[in-house]
């Protein structure tokens, strides 16, 4: 039986009476740094193909490695792959809703100051998310999120 995040299947061993291994699919974040400015669609294009897609981030534990990927390299800021949609919520370039606990989001941000601003880019130093204007150019950070698997054996 598989589920969408988990499979299951059962497999008979010598020597073992039972086992059950699992095999979860799961996509760790490669994050890449790109040094060229460019406007916040033109980043998305390029991230879609040479890698996956803008940054996105799923939890603080991806946060903090992304924080860790611009830390040394990023002058100002850089674009991430979230944006407000046309129903107003932001979500993920490459598709759902970000998470309002797993936001970063800079004090008095998101603030639409002028008006235009519905792309989000990401500080250097202290990573919190800016909303732009999406015709300002940065750089901004890929991600090459190529499924991966892990496997688990049980034995009862």
């Amino acid at each position: 039986m598989c589920f969408p995040a988990m499979c299951y299947c059962c497999v008979f061993v010598p020597f073992l009476s039972f086992t059950v291994v699992s095999v979860s699919a799961y996509v760790p974040h490669r994050f890449h740094f790109v040094n060229q400015r460019k406007n916040w669609t033109e980043a998305q294009n390029y991230c879609r193909q040479t890698y996956t897609d803008l940054a996105t981030i799923n939890n603080m534990d991806e946060m903090k490695k992304l924080n860790e990927t611009l830390k040394d390299v990023v002058k100002s800021s850089a674009w991430i792959g979230l944006k407000r949609g046309d129903t107003g919520r932001w979500q993920w370039s490459l598709g759902g809703f970000y998470s309002v606990k797993d936001s970063n989001w800079n004090k008095g941000e998101p603030n639409n100051d002028g008006r235009n601003e519905f792309c989000v880019a990401m500080k250097k130093y202290w990573g919190k998310w800016l909303d732009e204007s999406c015709g300002r150019q940065f750089p901004f950070v890929c991600f090459d999120g190529k499924n991966y698997y892990r496997c688990e054996l049980y034995n009862n």
